[in-house]
């Protein structure tokens, strides 16, 4: 007789899967609450704010949804060559790091500024952040979650559970994948809504430690990461 299936379980990608999926909850949340209302993680979000703030004439609040729209464009940008090299992933999550410090640092120095150059840092640098993010995700693959925006997650998840119901199947593993990402997203956005108000220090350092434990579980060899 054939010998059982091990059981699936949640493995390293996901749980790095979920710190980054936890991290862009949080720049979301702290853009659209203390950075004039932007997504610098959610670009479907970012580019509707975009066409009301052109459609009502309000260029200035329109030039913020822009930088995040371009800091995302760039982080992209800057992580797509990294994409097909050895180590990518590490390299990609590394930079991450560094540019989510970097927000961070202007946050220590400005605040939460009502406009300006230091708005406009802290906004291209969680955006180029989310952008890298974005990259690494597809290299983590985790059930196809993007790990930045989780409507088609979403989708996915109702349709392969409603099937799964009329067909009378087991709900299939990578369902469970999928809404474990989806509840960090939402996790790591009531999290860091609740400590902007309490503790924001810590709304605007933990980003980078979240990032930087994700870097961690992947810096292994890489057939350990395989297992």
């Amino acid at each position: 007789m054939a010998a059982n299936p091990p059981p699936q379980r949640l493995g390293k990608p996901d749980r790095s899967m979920h710190l980054l999926s936890a991290t862009s909850g949080a720049a979301d949340i702290v853009a659209f609450l203390k950075l004039n209302m932007v997504f610098t993680s959610a670009m479907t979000g970012n580019l509707a704010l975009f066409g009301i703030a052109v459609g009502q004439g309000r260029l200035l609040s329109a030039t913020h949804s822009l930088t995040a729209l371009l800091g995302f464009i760039s982080g992209v940008a800057i992580a797509a060559p990294w994409k097909e090299r050895r180590f990518g992933l590490r390299r990609i999550l590394g930079l991450e790091v560094v540019f989510l410090a970097l927000y961070a640092l202007c946050w220590l120095r400005w605040g939460f500024p009502p406009g300006g150059i230091p708005l406009y840092a802290l906004i291209l640098f969680s955006a180029m952040s989310m952008g890298m993010q974005s990259v690494a995700a597809r290299l983590i693959d985790v059930a196809g979650v993007p790990s930045v925006v989780f409507t088609n997650t979403l989708t996915s998840i109702v349709l392969v559970f409603i099937q799964s119901i009329h067909k009378h199947r087991p709900l299939p593993f990578a369902l469970r994948q999928q809404m474990a990402a989806l509840l960090a997203y939402l996790g790591g956005a009531v999290v860091f809504a609740f400590l902007l108000m309490i503790m924001p220090v810590l709304a605007m350092t933990l980003p980078a430690i979240l990032v930087a434990l994700a870097l961690w579980m992947h810096w292994r060899p890489t057939a350990d990461a395989a297992s």
